[in-house]
């Protein structure tokens, strides 16, 4: 599906989170309507999305392509689509030293969505923090012989470790991760995401303890894929990303 550009003030259909009246960043303007006070670059998602494993956040829709973690590193465009064999590469500078932790990652109608946390130690939150984008470096490959693509998260693993028994936490550690209704210690499990969708089969996570891997095997529907990032809580404190497929050539 192709961004939707909604120029000046105007009302639009839009399918809010679950469990939302109204969404956090725009006024509300009726049942599943917001109002959109200047122009901004969305993406429309339909249907439900599966749920994983219980305790999840919910991915959102719509998808913002603004903000400091939205813009795709390197020649890529914000949004900009690419043939199922692109190599592409988008988030952190590659080497950057702040490890984040993969919170969740659900399979959609047409795409992939990750959302991730900080690691619970005061070192690697204070990191987060300092940090203008919160999304890992990220290269992904096609890999011919298996017809799949492999999304590679550099410095990121599927457990965020406990931070009470983190080596000197400070208090503010504890005060941060209320404030933000952070939950630790959190792990994702490897092995199998979720359903099969029509762009992608056999969707799966595994962690080396330094990278964490997601291979995604494409079917014959996926012809070109866009990445948006952004995040659910309107402060940055639970980045996302998520991988949208189309059956239209880049």
């Amino acid at each position: 599906m192709r961004p939707l550009l909604c120029p000046g003030a105007g009302i639009f259909p839009l399918r809010l989170l679950r469990g939302q009246a109204h969404h956090p960043r725009f006024p509300y303007a009726g049942p599943h309507t917001v109002r959109f006070p200047h122009t901004v670059p969305i993406s429309i998602g339909v249907g439900a999305r599966p749920r994983d494993h219980a305790g999840a956040p919910p991915v959102p829709t719509p998808t913002e392509s603004a903000g400091p973690d939205a813009a795709p590193v390197g020649a890529q465009l914000p949004g900009a689509w690419n043939d199922r064999e692109a190599q592409v590469s988008f988030g952190m500078s590659p080497g950057t030293d702040c490890p984040l932790a993969v919170f969740d990652a659900r399979v959609g109608l047409n795409d992939l969505s990750v959302s991730l946390v900080p690691l619970g130690s005061g070192p690697d939150i204070q990191s987060f923090l300092e940090t203008d984008i919160r999304i890992p470096h990220t290269s992904v490959s096609y890999d011919s012989g298996a017809d799949a693509l492999v999304l590679r998260l550099e410095n990121t693993v599927l457990e965020t470790g406990d931070p009470a028994e983190a080596a000197g936490n400070d208090d503010w550690v504890f005060d941060f991760i209320g404030e933000h209704g952070l939950r630790y210690p959190h792990s994702f499990p490897m092995g199998s995401i979720g359903e099969d969708n029509r762009f992608f089969e056999r969707a799966a996570i595994s962690t080396d303890g330094t990278d964490t891997t997601i291979t995604l095997r494409l079917t014959g529907k996926a012809m070109s894929y866009r990445v948006e990032s952004g995040s659910l809580d309107g402060e940055g404190m639970l980045p996302y990303f998520r991988i949208l497929f189309s059956e239209e050539p880049a």
